[in-house]
Order: C-alpha cells, then sequence, then structure tokens
C-alpha cells in the first residue's frame, strides 16, 4: 500500500470505530472532563450516557485496593472516581474499557487489551518503587494503558467489520498502530506525552535518572516478556514474610490482584509461591 491508502484506511477504522453506534456513546459527551471548571452535577450527570457496564467497571478499580478502600475509602459519586483517578485517566478508561467490551469473547483481542492493562499496573508500582511524584506515576500508568490501544482498535475492526481484509494484516498492525493511537490522542484532547509513549522503543534515561518514559518501557517490554512465556500471564512470585510482620491487605501482590479482578482481568494474572516454578510454554509449529 501507498502512503494515500494507508491513511485512507485508518481513516475509515477511525470513522467505524470511534461513534456512537460502536462504542456505545457518543465519544462527545466525554467533552465535559476537557473542562476544568465542570461542576460536580456536570460531571456526575456524564454517568448516565456511558453504559451501566462501563460504569461498574471504573468504580471497582476506583475502590480497589490500590486506589481506593486501602487509601481514601470507598466512593459512591461518579464525580469522586473522577477526583480520584483524574480525567484524563478517566477519559482514557471510559473509551478503552468500551473497547474490552466489544472484545468480549475474543481471546486474542481481550489478551492484548490484559498487556496494556498490566502495563498500566506494573507501570505504577515501579514509579512509586522508584519514588517519583504521584502525577508522575499517573503518566506511566496512563501510558501503559494506552500503550496498545491502537492495535485493540484495528484488530476490533477487522473482527466487526472488515474479515476478509487482506491488507489488515500482522505486519500492517504493527507498524501502524501507533499512528491510530495518535488519532485518538488528538480526537479526545489526551495529553501529548502520551503521543510519545506510543512511538517509544528504548528506554529513555537523562543524566542519571530513568525517565517516565523508560519507567513505562521497562513495564511494557516485562509484561510482554511474561505474556509470551507463560501463555498470557503476568506471573508474580510472592515471598512469604514472616506471619507477624504480614499485613495481607496490603501485600503487594493483593493490590495487584485487586487491580485485575477490577476490571474481570484475574485469569492473566498468576501469583506464584516462593521456588514454585511454571512451565513456559512451547509454541510448536508443524513443518509444512
Amino acid at each position: 500500500m501507498d502512503k494515500d491508502e494507508i491513511i485512507s484506511l485508518l481513516d475509515i477504522i477511525e470513522e467505524k470505530m470511534i461513534d456512537q453506534e460502536t462504542l456505545g456513546f457518543s465519544p462527545e459527551v466525554l467533552e465535559i472532563l476537557d473542562n476544568v471548571e465542570a461542576s460536580n452535577e456536570e460531571i456526575e450527570l456524564l454517568k448516565t450516557r456511558i453504559g451501566n457496564e462501563i460504569l461498574m467497571r471504573i468504580f471497582n478499580i476506583a475502590n480497589s485496593a490500590y486506589y481506593g478502600t486501602l487509601r481514601k475509602g470507598n466512593i459512591h459519586t461518579f464525580y469522586e472516581v473522577v477526583t480520584r483517578l483524574g480525567m484524563n485517566h478517566t477519559k482514557v478508561l471510559i473509551i478503552i474499557l468500551a473497547l474490552q467490551i466489544l472484545a468480549a469473547g475474543d481471546k486474542y483481542i481481550e489478551a492484548v487489551f490484559a498487556r496494556s492493562y498490566a502495563s498500566a499496573v506494573l507501570g505504577k508500582i515501579l514509579s512509586h518503587q522508584f519514588g517519583i511524584r504521584e502525577d508522575h506515576a499517573k503518566r506511566v500508568e496512563l501510558g501503559g494503558l494506552f500503550s496498545e490501544i491502537g492495535e485493540i482498535i484495528i484488530l476490533l475492526y477487522k473482527k466487526l467489520h472488515a474479515a476478509d481484509d487482506e491488507r489488515i494484516d500482522e505486519d500492517f498492525i504493527r507498524k501502524y498502530h501507533p499512528y491510530m493511537a495518535e488519532r485518538m490522542v488528538e480526537k479526545f484532547a489526551l495529553p501529548d506525552y502520551l503521543r510519545y509513549m506510543v512511538f517509544l522503543d528504548g528506554l529513555v534515561v537523562e543524566e542519571s535518572y530513568i525517565t517516565i518514559s523508560g519507567i513505562t518501557r521497562i513495564a511494557i517490554n516485562f509484561v510482554e516478556a511474561s505474556f509470551d512465556k507463560f501463555h498470557n500471564h503476568l506471573v508474580v512470585e510472592a515471598l512469604s514474610a514472616p506471619v507477624s510482620e504480614r499485613n495481607e491487605k496490603l501485600a503487594l501482590e493483593t493490590i495487584i490482584e485487586s487491580q485485575f479482578n477490577a476490571v474481570g482481568l484475574g485469569r492473566y494474572l498468576r501469583i506464584i509461591k516462593k521456588k514454585e516454578r511454571l512451565l513456559p510454554e512451547y509454541k510448536y509449529k508443524k513443518k509444512e
């Protein structure tokens, strides 16, 4: 395909996938999250326009161990959700959770979503381990969550609208999914750093520090390796502390598990105990 044909195909995919008929809500309703002066009532009204399943999962995330009950208590209003997660994070979650619902039953696409979600969870944990500021930790988290949104959109388009389009193959998706993600940054007025992160391939350092983009890439690459080796699982080895010193609610593996369960992805997480060994997946290909 030449450049014009590629751009035309990306235009068609965007038009088909990012509309009310496909997402279940009009993308324009998210504009309220761009208004820093929006009232409590205006933000609260948004919950009536995005669908109950999306709403339930966002509440689950905001009330999960990582964000909610262990830190500030349970929340009960959508305005509190937005306050806790942040406007940009809420906006991206609404979009990507709508795509997750569309992918229900498709093991391949759902695994791509699980991979990006795992990158977000691990990225924020790494950020805290590195001791960076909370606003920067949220950037890492959002970068992980957004890392494969372009791939998810293209895969869903092929599944729903163009199953026989041979132009959309693995090579096309690998090369052009960042450009689809870039379109989402523009369409939904998302932070510009996401545009940079989706095109990032290497570890970014500045003088004696690993940058937030570098931490994002570490999380993405680790999750990708784990999913590839262990058949679409993030594998976490939990070392047991002495009983007298252990707080199960604050244990990191418990927090990670809570995040996965919040959006129904618990089956993509494998928590193992010390010295337990997993057998890697063997991808045998029969010779022609």
